[in-house]
């Protein structure tokens, strides 16, 4: 998480399970800056890296276990 902290472009940190365990939501300005951060995180480990072409607004959470008739 030191690499979070120390890393501007880092906006957000989620711990996951499955083939990957760290996720971290990177803004950066440029092409440029996304390749020296993912260079520099590929120090600790493999990263695999993806764009968002299209964010859409979050749906609200509701109660799973309640009923509608």
């Amino acid at each position: 998480m030191d690499f979070a902290s120390r890393t501007p472009e880092v906006v957000s940190t989620l711990r996951v399970t499955g083939e990957d365990c760290l996720i971290f939501n990177v803004h950066c300005p440029q092409a440029g800056r996304l390749e020296e951060v993912v260079d520099a995180l590929a120090r600790y480990g493999p990263v695999t890296t993806s764009l968002v072409l299209r964010a859409y607004p979050p749906k609200p959470v509701t109660d799973a276990t309640s009923t509608t008739s």
